[in-house]
């Protein structure tokens, strides 16, 4: 049996130890939408961006896990990109 994975996520370090710097975070939602999640800021990029990062980790799903299949079926469309401050201040 042929085991397939699907990339749902990468991780992208700027610094210049894994212990201090910045993390950022780009997630699939669906099969063509990619987020990028950047501290409070999250913000809808195109897959060619996401795939010229250079990673730090690379997060597979198997396919046909119920959980992520069902969750990459459901697309909504990205939110107005002015509107990307989702994260409640304090």
């Amino acid at each position: 049996e042929e085991l397939r994975y699907q990339l749902f996520a990468v991780v992208k370090h700027s610094g210049f130890r894994p212990t201090s710097g910045h993390y950022v975070c780009y997630i699939r939602s669906s099969p063509n939408i990619w987020h990028k999640m950047n501290d409070s800021r999250v913000t809808c990029v195109e897959e060619e961006a996401v795939l010229s990062q250079e990673a730090y980790i690379l997060l597979y799903a198997k396919q046909d896990i119920p959980w992520f299949s069902t969750a990459i079926e459901v697309q909504k469309p990205c939110a107005d990109p002015g509107i990307s401050d989702s994260s409640p201040k304090s």
